[in-house]
C-alpha cells in the first residue's frame, strides 16, 4: 500500500484504531458509537500529539458527559438540553484550557442526549468508559503502529520549493520584459509558496516531536539538521523574493545593458535553484560582480542628489539589485550545506 500510495499512514491507523475499539466494546458489551467517534477524532499526525492531546481529551469528555446528563435530567430531551450542553461544555473547556478536547467533549455531550432515557449516572459512567476506550486505543495505535517518518517527504518538498522559487523569478522576469498577463497568477503562486513553506515547517516539527518516542539513526538526525538549514535559507529567499515581486519597477528606467544583465542574472539564479546540487558556475559569479558594481554605482549617484522633498531612501532600481544580490548570498550559503548533505546520504 505504501508502494501504490493506496492509503496514507494516518488513514490506515484510523481504520485499525476503529477496528480494535469496536472489538473491545463488543467484548465488554459497551456501546460502540461514542468510542468509535472518539477514536476517529483523536488520531494525530505524531505520537507526541496523540499522548499530549489524549491527556487533555479525557477530562474534557468527562465534562461534556456530565453536562449532557445534568441537562437531560433537568430538561429532558428538549432542544434547550442540546444547546446548553454544547455551550457549557465549550465554555468550561476554554476556561480550563482544555481546547484540544473541546471538539470531542462537545460531540460526546450532544450525542449522549438522544440515547439516554433514564439511569443518568449509569449512562454517564458508561459513556465515560467508551470514550476512554477510544482515546486509549487511538493513542496506542498512533504510538506503536507505523511511526511517521517525514524525512523523505520533507526532502522532496524542499526541492519542490526551490523549483517554485525559480519559477516565480522567471515569471517576474517576464513581467519586467513587458508580459503582464501572468501578474495575478504570479502573486497567487507566491501565496501558495508561502503556504507550502509553512506546511514543510510543520512536517519538520512533527518529525522532531516524534523522535522523543521513537529511535532514530545518526544519519536521519544529520539529514534532518541539513533540511532544517535549507528551510532557513528558503525562508530568507522567500522574504527577498516577496520584495522583488512587489517592487514597483518601470522597465523603461533601465538601460538596455542593465535589462540584459538582470535577465541573465535571474535566469542563472533560477538554473542554480532548480539544480539538486545548487552548483554555481564561474559565469554566474561574473554576472554577480557586474550586478554588484551597478548597485554601488547607482547607490552612490543617488546619494549625491539632494531631493526637494521627502523621498524613499531606496529607489526601486536599488531594491531590485539589492534583492538579487541577497538571493545570491543565500545561494552561496546553500552550496556547502548541499555538499555535506550529499555525503550523508551516500
Amino acid at each position: 500500500m505504501r508502494k501504490w500510495n493506496f492509503v496514507g499512514g494516518r488513514v490506515l491507523k484510523t481504520g485499525i484504531a476503529v477496528l480494535i475499539t469496536v472489538f473491545i466494546c463488543q467484548h465488554f458489551n459497551l456501546p460502540t458509537i461514542f468510542a468509535v467517534i472518539t477514536a476517529i477524532v483523536t488520531i494525530e499526525p505524531t505520537a507526541h500529539d496523540s499522548i499530549k492531546k489524549g491527556i487533555i481529551r479525557f477530562p474534557a469528555s468527562t465534562i461534556g458527559s456530565a453536562y449532557a446528563m445534568t441537562f437531560t435530567y433537568l430538561l429532558d430531551h428538549s432542544p434547550l438540553s442540546y444547546a446548553l450542553s454544547a455551550m457549557f461544555t465549550i465554555v468550561t473547556c476554554q476556561k480550563l484550557r482544555l481546547e484540544a478536547g473541546t471538539l470531542v467533549a462537545t460531540i460526546t455531550a450532544v450525542a449522549m442526549i438522544p440515547v439516554t432515557d433514564d439511569h443518568y449516572l449509569y449512562a454517564f459512567f458508561t459513556r465515560l468508559m467508551t470514550t476512554s476506550v477510544g482515546i486509549i486505543v487511538s493513542t496506542f495505535v498512533n504510538f506503536f503502529l507505523i511511526p511517521p517518518n517525514y524525512s523523505k517527504t520533507v526532502s522532496k518538498q524542499i526541492h519542490t520549493l526551490f523549483m517554485e522559487v525559480a519559477d516565480l523569478l522567471d515569471h517576474r522576469l517576464q513581467e519586467w520584459l513587458g508580459d503582464h498577463s501572468k501578474q495575478k497568477a504570479t502573486l497567487r503562486a507566491f501565496e501558495r509558496l508561502t503556504e507550502d513553506l509553512k506546511k514543510t515547517y510543520t512536517l519538520m516539527n512533527y518529525q522532531q516531536q516524534d523522535w522523543k518516542y521513537h529511535k532514530h539513526t545518526k544519519e536521519e538526525m544529520r539529514t534532518f539538521h541539513y533540511n532544517q538549514k535549507k528551510l532557513t535559507i528558503l525562508q530568507q529567499i522567500h522574504y527577498h523574493l516577496g520584495n522583488l515581486l512587489y517592487a514597483p519597477v518601470d522597465r523603461h528606467e533601465w538601460s538596455n545593458e542593465e535589462r540584459i544583465l538582470i535577465q541573465q542574472t535571474i535566469e542563472s539564479i533560477a538554473t542554480i535553484l532548480k539544480d539538486h546540487c545548487h552548483s554555481i558556475s564561474t559565469e554566474h559569479y561574473a554576472l554577480i560582480e557586474k550586478l554588484d558594481s551597478h548597485f554601488w554605482t547607482y547607490k552612490h549617484d543617488l546619494s549625491n542628489v539632494k531631493p526637494a522633498k521627502y523621498h524613499h531612501h531606496f529607489h526601486p532600481k536599488c531594491v531590485v539589485l539589492f534583492e538579487l544580490l541577497s538571493i545570491h548570498d543565500m545561494i552561496e550559503e546553500l552550496k556547502p550545506i548541499c555538499s555535506k548533505s550529499r555525503n550523508v546520504t551516500m
